[in-house]
């Protein structure tokens, strides 16, 4: 045991003052005292104790508590059960919402289940594994797909309590990706030609020529001296210059959120999709985000942060105005963007402002893909002919 511990003693005597002069007479260090009807409490060392114990044999002393690390082992001993028990409730609410205890791949393609669980396993996702954080899990959701962009189309993980759900759609060849006997490029709007990759067929339009919706600007006809000896279906890249003229109005009375730095916590409880808060909400307008703390199946508990929230009205600039405007602008032309697509330019042709809100016309240059197939004949099987021509 170590001799320099900290202890009460519980001394049997009223004579408080009496007590107090013969523990300074044979040095006893105080740290604290307590004087009770029958009894003095003193705070001291383990080793006075055992001076006291020596030099005031005429009173009845011993241990009434320990302080610090000592006191905590007792009481863990004391209830020893209790404490187990907490401790593999600990352990098991943390399996329970950490581990993962079985996978499940949602696709009827065998090959296509087996791949996935290779890929899985390759970035740490396996059964009796930690669970991934859901930033985690949009990375490795997107580096499968870089990885398999020919075979799937879409991925999708989750969990459910003990159970990690991979949701799968294989990736099925496109119309556009079929073979047909004759097909076409064309422009499927008007552009100025930026880049021509042509993996099959005959270019006829080069590089900064002007294209109006429907034109061929790949053919799948093969000429020979001016006529046609071979037809093929034509495939390639065309990206294009393509504009557009944007027109925004921008109220110069601006609403907006403003968070008031108040936050309060509060818990709620989710059972087969209906969700239950603990206590009531002491705050009228808040954005709440949520931390789970426990989740088996259709039942979870979580944390709620709710983030106090008011209104407020401002009075824009023209300038601040003029920016919003042309952000705006190009926002509504990134919606009909691809990923390989982006915008080149844009210069703001009109700018009118009056009392209540500014308006702008804003000219727009995007890359874009405008290569479009357009099928002249079906690939018929058995050797039967087709005249018949249909645009995809």
């Amino acid at each position: 045991m170590n001799k320099e511990k900290i202890v009460w003693l519980k001394i049997n005597s009223s004579s408080y003052y009496n007590i107090l002069v013969k523990l300074n007479d044979i040095g006893i260090t105080l740290y604290d005292n307590k004087k009770e009807k029958d009894y003095i409490l003193i705070k001291t060392k383990y080793s006075d104790y055992k001076k006291i114990k020596k030099y005031l044999v005429s009173y009845n002393t011993t241990i009434y508590d320990e302080t610090g690390l000592d006191k905590l082992k007792n009481i863990l001993k004391k209830y020893q059960v209790f404490t187990i028990g907490i401790i593999l409730s600990i352990f098991i609410l943390f399996l329970a919402n950490n581990i993962i205890f079985k996978i499940e791949v949602k696709s009827a393609n065998k090959n296509i289940r087996n791949l996935i669980l290779e890929q899985l396993k390759e970035n740490g996702l396996k059964t009796l594994s930690l669970k991934k954080s859901h930033k985690q899990i949009e990375v490795i959701v997107n580096k499968i797909l870089d990885n398999n962009k020919d075979t799937l189309e879409w991925l999708e993980i989750k969990y459910d309590g003990l159970i990690m759900i991979v949701n799968v759609t294989e990736k099925t060849p496109t119309k556009n990706e079929l073979e047909y006997a004759h097909c076409d490029i064309v422009a499927s709007t008007d552009a100025k030609i930026s880049s021509l990759n042509i993996y099959r067929g005959v270019a006829l339009k080069e590089i900064n020529d002007y294209v109006l919706k429907g034109e061929v600007i790949l053919s799948g006809d093969i000429l020979y001296n001016e006529e046609v000896k071979n037809t093929v279906c034509a495939s390639g890249e065309v990206y294009g210059d393509v504009w557009y003229k944007v027109s925004v109005t921008v109220p110069l009375n601006e609403t907006y959120t403003y968070y008031t730095g108040k936050n309060r916590y509060n818990l709620n409880v989710v059972f087969n999709e209906n969700k239950y808060k603990i206590f009531k909400s002491r705050i009228d307008k808040s954005k709440e985000e949520e931390i789970n703390l426990y989740k088996l199946n259709d039942f979870e508990i979580n944390l709620v942060k709710e983030k106090e929230y008011i209104e407020k009205t401002r009075e824009l600039t023209e300038t601040e105005a003029y920016t919003k405007g042309v952000k705006l602008a190009e926002e509504k032309v990134k919606l009909t963007l691809d990923k390989d697509e982006k915008i080149l330019l844009k210069k703001v042709l009109k700018n009118e402002a009056n009392d209540s809100t500014i308006y702008l016309e804003i000219f727009i240059v995007t890359k874009e893909n405008i290569g479009k197939l357009k099928v002249v004949e079906e690939e018929i099987p058995n050797g039967v002919e087709s005249n018949n021509e249909s645009v995809q």
